[in-house]
């Protein structure tokens, strides 16, 4: 949520552009709260996952390509998906966000949404090689879809 204004609630939707923002009616929704964030930082590659103030998990990630870039901004989680194969592309995980690439306006049959997900070359970790998405390691997205909610705030940075 972005700002209560008592009956309604400015809150990021995930359409385009990326950083849209709506408003809704309170009455119309049940908050839920979550002191989990995930940061990515584009340049040093690596993600943090913070409790409060609290790092509880660190790691590698691998970002977009100079010409399908991870877009840096605020998104959230919009779902889970386990593909049914693990050794796939998108490895044991994939978490939707509510971004979507600058670029590509479709990707495999889908819209161009951004995901966090497992990767089946744990070797290009670390590097621009994806086409907008973030990849980690699938012990990594494993333990975020333990943890972290539908919901959960993403922040991209660098």
């Amino acid at each position: 949520m972005e700002r209560d204004e008592g009956a309604w609630l400015q809150v990021l939707l995930p359409i385009r552009p990326n950083g849209s923002k709506g408003w809704i009616k309170a009455a119309d929704v049940t908050l839920a709260e979550t002191s989990y964030r995930v940061e990515i930082d584009r340049e040093a590659f690596t993600f943090k996952v913070y409790d409060g103030d609290r790092a509880v998990r660190t790691g590698k990630v691998a970002t977009g390509e100079a010409g399908t870039p991870t877009p840096p901004g605020r998104y959230f989680f919009t779902e889970l998906v386990k593909p049914a194969d693990e050794g796939g592309a998108y490895g044991a995980y994939a978490f939707g966000l509510s971004g979507f690439s600058p670029v590509l306006k479709s990707f495999a049959g889908g819209p161009g949404q951004l995901a966090i997900h497992g990767t089946n070359k744990p070797s290009a970790i670390g590097r621009r090689v994806s086409h907008g998405c973030v990849r980690i390691s699938n012990d990594d997205i494993t333990w975020m879809a333990k943890n972290l909610a539908i919901g959960t705030p993403v922040v991209v940075k660098g």
